[in-house]
């Protein structure tokens, strides 16, 4: 059975994940690209993919539809997305750091849900899990400069 989380509850989670999205641009300019890298074409059709399912899947759950793991793990394969076209590490970072953002504000919204009795202490721990593997990646992508 699916638990779909009532909207009103998440909305700071919603913003969050929304915000993140239009904050500045960290894919990299096309002009960067050589002409013919038939990866990078691809990567970049499979981004546009994923802001459209992105897109979609905020859509769905600002209607009641869908809960707002789905929404997240949109948001999460979308960063990744935009991951695979940086060309420079300090463009890796400025990812990461948003995925950290994103995973902080997260865990915000579903502690405050586990107050409420709308998630469970599982729920809590798997968002702090995912606040940590930012953190891991984010660690690993200034190490690597």
């Amino acid at each position: 059975m699916r638990h779909l989380v009532p909207p009103s509850l998440c909305l700071v989670a919603v913003v969050v994940v929304a915000g993140a999205l239009t904050t500045g641009s960290t894919t990299p300019s096309p002009a960067a690209q050589p002409q013919n890298d038939p990866v990078k074409t691809l990567q970049k059709e499979r981004l546009t993919a994923l802001q459209k399912i992105h897109d979609e899947s905020l859509r769905a759950y600002k209607g009641g539809q869908l809960p707002l793991d789905q929404v997240l793990s949109a948001h999460l394969a979308l960063l990744n997305g935009k991951l695979d076209l940086c060309e420079t590490n300090a463009e890796r970072v400025k990812i990461h750091e948003e995925m950290v953002r994103v995973a902080e504000e997260f865990l915000k919204s579903v502690r405050k849900l586990a107050e409420a009795k709308q998630v469970s202490s599982l729920d809590v721990l798997k968002a702090e899990v995912q606040l940590l593997d930012a953190r891991i990646g984010l660690e690993k992508a200034k190490a690597a400069k």
